[in-house]
């Protein structure tokens, strides 16, 4: 990979890789004093920002802690902020909320050295000649134990020792001498901000909100592929998407198989001919293909993902794919689910008592909260008052039952606190049905971690944007679920949008099916590399117990399906990382990584 010198000043300096990863174009700030590497909308007119723009804003050209405030409160899109002070040293990284661009760290030798993609940490050594004054990336076996508990592990640790990642809406600062990792974006500070809102006000809100977003970010692409399963979410998208004043060249893609409800093509053409657009029906067709040692030569990032498993498997279909249309950007619905609320929980009702009291309006709550979980009245009443009451004596928190997985339920005190985001712990003491809220979008929001150099066009997904989920977070869950339903709020301001069959639709696509099938497929594989695999020999995986369960007269079921997958991702990205060259596992002092801030 060659590297161009983005920006230098005394202490730091800025290099973009070339050809550059789609997302990373690098906007100077004033005096070149910092950048922005992304894209940035401004609030209000959510217009895209030019370069000059960016450079001649005064909000950001003071180079202190309000900087880094103007830019979150002014700005929104997928970015990570670089600022310096140079007469103080004092420097800010930033990154949004909405995760989009991954952010990697490192200090050795006094130098911090920042990344898009971690791998850099190891390449960029040897591109700029590095000398023998090396450190070293050993396993963070603790992260991997934690990774096995949680496949959906999200904290700063990374599988690499000295590596971390700065989370979404998190800044990483160096203040006299001293580095900390601060929140410039808090999910908590949007809980309640608006409560007396009528239900007609939130419906108009959310839906000016995801239509503005929508439309801003269809201003930035020319073509436009989008995955479109045909629930609400990717429908709602393409609908706003194909109504935009600028909107690009669009091909809809669905992707079925003959599994239970594994064929959505009815609501996937259902949406493509109401938006008008073309659709391409594309099977699986996991059904001939199995995972074998080639997925060790497969790029790894700082931490193991279930997704990363079936990279290679997807990589001839996006290549077809591209090779057709010659798209730059692939759109999905993620995060609908989360920010709409697609959850049956009795939550709605806890949170109305802590939020309104025993006032107008708890009756119908409570007749929602029996439709949603199908509960008996007497039942959600009791449990509502019960937990009403004991957070008049303290802190009503949500149980780790729910922010936790049941895999991670018998887990030390030690480990659980340590699996935990950093969210979770600024959550106590708001409504309890926000907290999972705030704990569930964590999770999707870290779930795409691109791999720069691997990719020739952006993963997009708009419904993760800054003022989305602010908006989201001010409603209550007893508005998002309103009238019993799961997204009722979402069906309710969409209804003019989405076509009917979709949005009255209560099933859900999945792939388990197809999975288990090439999981089942490629047992010879998954048992030879789990059974005798490192993570056996480092005492994280029992061999004993997982051995019957990777047996061919055993079929591997749904539950056990996700911790197999986990147990192969962590031991796959632990023997590629094993099978780096030593010569490129050294990270020299004088090397010169994306973003090196320093001391004068």
């Amino acid at each position: 990979m060659r590297w161009l010198e983005a920006l230098r000043r005394p202490g730091f300096a800025l290099y973009t890789s070339q050809p550059p990863a789609p997302y990373l174009a690098s906007m100077p700030l004033h005096d070149h004093n910092g950048a922005i590497l992304g894209i940035l909308f401004n609030r209000g007119q959510n217009r895209r920002m030019s370069p000059l723009q960016i450079r001649e804003d005064p909000g950001l050209a003071g180079m202190s802690i309000d900087t880094v405030r103007h830019l979150t409160r002014n700005y929104w899109g997928g970015y990570v902020g670089l600022l310096r002070n140079p007469r103080t040293c004092d420097w800010w990284v930033v990154r949004d909320c909405s995760g989009m661009i991954p952010c990697y760290y490192t200090t050795n030798h006094g130098i911090t050295f920042l990344s898009s993609d971690a791998r850099n940490f190891l390449s960029i050594a040897r591109e700029c000649g590095a000398d023998s004054a090396s450190v070293s990336f050993d396993i963070n076996w603790r992260y991997l134990a934690g990774f096995l508990a949680h496949s959906q592990l999200q904290i700063r640790e990374t599988g690499l020792t000295n590596v971390y990642e700065l989370l979404a809406g998190e800044t990483l600062r160096h203040h006299r001498g001293v580095q900390s990792v601060e929140l410039s974006w808090d999910p908590v500070a949007f809980i309640g901000t608006d409560p007396r809102a009528s239900l007609a006000a939130r419906r108009e809100a959310l839906r000016n909100t995801v239509k503005s977003c929508i439309h801003a970010w269809a201003s930035v692409h020319d073509w436009v592929v989008h995955c479109l399963s045909g629930g609400f979410d990717s429908s709602l998208v393409l609908a706003l998407l194909a109504s935009s004043p600028e909107r690009p060249h669009i091909v809809c893609v669905n992707r079925y198989s003959a599994g239970p409800a594994e064929d959505e093509r009815p609501y996937a053409r259902t949406a493509a001919r109401a938006a008008g657009t073309p659709l391409i029906e594309w099977p699986w067709n996991f059904g001939n293909k199995t995972l074998d040692a080639s997925c060790l030569r497969s790029p790894v990032g700082a931490k193991p993902s279930i997704t990363n498993l079936f990279g290679p498997l997807e990589a001839p279909f996006l290549a077809a794919l591209n090779a057709a249309h010659h798209f730059d950007a692939i759109w999905t619905g993620e995060g609908g689910d989360h920010l709409f609320l697609a959850l049956s929980t009795e939550l709605l009702l806890t949170d109305f008592l802590r939020i309104r009291g025993i006032r107008l309006g708890l009756l119908e709550t409570l007749r929602d909260a029996a439709t949603l979980t199908g509960r008996s009245i007497p039942h959600l009443m009791t449990n509502a008052l019960r937990d009403f009451c004991y957070s008049k004596r303290g802190d009503l928190d949500v149980s780790d039952a729910v922010a936790l997985p049941s895999s991670a339920s018998s887990l030390d005190q030690k480990m659980r606190d340590f699996i935990r985001h950093p969210w979770a712990r600024a959550t106590v003491g708001i409504p309890p049905g926000k907290r999972l809220q705030i704990l569930l979008l964590a999770e999707v929001i870290h779930r795409l971690r691109p791999l720069p150099a691997t990719q020739d066009c952006v993963e997009l997904q708009p419904l993760l944007s800054q003022p989305i989920i602010e908006q989201c977070l001010s409603v209550p869950t007893y508005d998002l679920l309103h009238s019993g339903r799961t997204r009722g709020l979402a069906r309710a301001a969409f209804a003019p949008d989405v076509p009917f069959e979709i949005l009255n639709r209560e099933s859900k696509g999945q792939t388990t099916h197809q999975v288990m099938g090439l999981i089942y497929r490629s047992l010879p594989f998954v048992s030879d590399i789990l059974l005798d695999g490192m993570l056996v020999r480092q005492g994280l995986l029992n061999r004993a117990e997982l051995k019957p369960i990777l047996t061919e007269k055993t079929p591997i079921n749904a539950s056990q399906l996700f911790p197999v997958l986990a147990c192969l991702a962590a031991e796959l990205w632990t023997r590629s990382w094993a099978r780096i060259d030593d010569s490129m596992c050294a990270l020299s002092h004088s090397a010169t990584p994306l973003w090196t801030p320093t001391k004068p």
